[in-house]
């Protein structure tokens, strides 16, 4: 009985630190912190107007190695006003999005040129900004199970197929 109830407590923080993903700036490790950071400083000097831009979530997966890093950044404009006391950075009492404000795609990469780039625009804008960001290189995509077997292809008619295994 205690090895099923501890199995049963491993599965359910297993499942609350999964739950918290990237959404949690505090549970983010300092480097990836760093460059948020970074981003957030662009975002509070060019958007918002007077207010705060706060971390949302990651777009992707970061990449950062003693060579180069790539963090793609989610960011919103909160309720919050700008304070230069406090800063542009990260502010934990400031978590709510001002409402009808665009989210913000922030970039913070190290280019094949070497050069730190920053690049924040609204999410609607970041397509059009591929020209600049692609100078950047991507981490690779992790490798995803499933999805892309033929078994996993939906057609356009539902109707009764002849002829096909588990058919009826």
């Amino acid at each position: 009985m205690s090895a099923v109830l501890k199995l049963l407590l491993l599965l359910a923080v297993t499942l609350l630190v999964s739950a918290q993903g990237w959404e949690n700036y505090q549970s983010l490790s300092e480097s990836i912190r760093r460059h948020i950071d970074k981003a957030l400083d662009k975002a509070n000097e060019n958007l918002g107007r007077h207010y705060h831009v706060a971390y949302e979530s990651l777009l992707s997966e970061p990449k950062i190695t003693a060579d180069d890093f790539y963090v793609n950044v989610r960011l919103m404009v909160t309720t919050c006003m700008k304070d230069k006391e406090k800063g542009y950075g990260h502010r934990v009492e400031c978590v709510t999005q001002k409402p009808q404000t665009p989210w913000i795609n922030c970039l913070v990469c190290k280019p094949k040129n070497g050069e730190e780039l920053i690049d924040c625009v609204r999410q609607k804008d970041a397509k059009s900004r591929e020209r600049i960001r692609s100078s950047c290189p991507t981490p690779p995509r992790p490798y995803r199970h499933g999805g892309g077997s033929i078994m996993f292809q939906t057609g356009g008619d539902d109707g009764p197929q002849i002829g096909c295994p588990g058919c009826v």
